[in-house]
C-alpha cells in the first residue's frame, strides 16, 4: 500500500491479523500500549508516519486528542488500523476493508455517509453522524456533522 506523507488515514477492517498488517510493513507499527506508554514512545519517535494497531481505540477521547496533538506537534503523520468506526473520525482519509478486500476508500466525510455499506459490514457509522443523518430526515440540519460540538452548535441555532 502506498500513502500520502502529508495525510492521517484511518483503515477500518474487522480483521486485521498479521497478514493484514503486513502491509505496512515498511513503517512502524505500534500495537496496543497504555496511553502513557504510547506517549513516551512518541516523544521520542524516529520517523514522520506511525501505524496504529488497534493502539487508539483503547484510549479515551481525550487521551486520543492528546496523543494526535503530540502526532501534530511533531509533524507525525500516522495510519490508524482499527474496528472501531469512532475512530475514523479522527483521520483525513478513510480505507475500509472486509477481509483482505478494500470496499471503500475516500476522505472521511464522502466515506462515513455512506452508512449502507458501512452497517452492512458490521462497521455501523460514529453517533454523531448517525444522530445528524437521522436529523435530516425530519429536517432539522441540512447536513451530516462530524463533530459533535459543531452539531450542538447548529442545533441550538
Amino acid at each position: 500500500m502506498e500513502f500520502s506523507d502529508n495525510v492521517n488515514y484511518v483503515v477500518l477492517s474487522n480483521n486485521a491479523d498479521k497478514k493484514f498488517m503486513s502491509k505496512f510493513g515498511m513503517y512502524q507499527v505500534i500495537d496496543v500500549l497504555s496511553f502513557e506508554k504510547l506517549k513516551n514512545t512518541l516523544e521520542m519517535f524516529p520517523s514522520k508516519r506511525v501505524v496504529f494497531n488497534e493502539s487508539l481505540s483503547v484510549l479515551s477521547n481525550k487521551e486520543k486528542k492528546e496523543i494526535l496533538e503530540l502526532l501534530n506537534k511533531q509533524s507525525i503523520h500516522y495510519i490508524n488500523v482499527t474496528s472501531n468506526v469512532e475512530d475514523a473520525l479522527f483521520g483525513d482519509y478513510v480505507i475500509v476493508y472486509d477481509e483482505d478486500m478494500k470496499v471503500l476508500e475516500g476522505n472521511r466525510d464522502v466515506v462515513l455517509k455512506n452508512e449502507k455499506i458501512l452497517k452492512k459490514l458490521g462497521f455501523g457509522v460514529p453517533f454523531v453522524v448517525d444522530l445528524s443523518i437521522q436529523l435530516m430526515y425530519y429536517d432539522i440540519l441540512d447536513r451530516v456533522y462530524f463533530d459533535v460540538n459543531n452539531l450542538l452548535e447548529a442545533l441550538w441555532n
